[in-house]
């Protein structure tokens, strides 16, 4: 599922039309953009502990969701259910699927923040014309 990239600022646009998101997606292709994005938060061909990638699908929510809003253990678990990201039998590495990475790179400059900070300036243009 490699979206080009309008279609991907245009998914984030409709995600994030309400604001921070609140809970996972409940379309198919919206989870599959989340997980997309997750995914290419982690660099190719390294290997991470499940404390490391919980470090940084922590840091990445912080930035477009609210707080409890979608925790990064689903995400986590998003990620590996979709083979987006591989993990030991033990779970103790995680890695990248190189097989998937193309997918993971098609969506690796969308950025969830700079969308609703989008949003939020083109809501507080509409704002002022109508004060106008």
């Amino acid at each position: 599922m490699i979206q080009p990239r309008d279609e991907t600022h245009r998914a984030l646009k409709r995600m994030l039309s309400n604001g921070p998101l609140t809970a996972v997606p409940k379309r198919l292709s919206d989870q599959q953009l989340l997980v997309a994005m997750a995914a290419a938060q982690l660099e190719p061909g390294h290997d991470y502990s499940e404390g490391e990638v919980n470090e940084k699908l922590v840091t990445w929510l912080e930035r477009f969701c609210d707080p409890y809003g979608i925790d990064h253990v689903t995400l986590r678990r998003m990620l590996v259910d979709s083979r987006l990201l591989s993990r030991t039998t033990s779970g103790s590495t995680y890695r990248i699927n190189p097989q998937r990475l193309a997918e993971i790179e098609a969506v690796s400059s969308a950025d969830p923040r700079e969308v609703l900070e989008e949003i939020r300036a083109e809501r507080e243009s509409r704002k002022r014309q109508r004060e106008d």
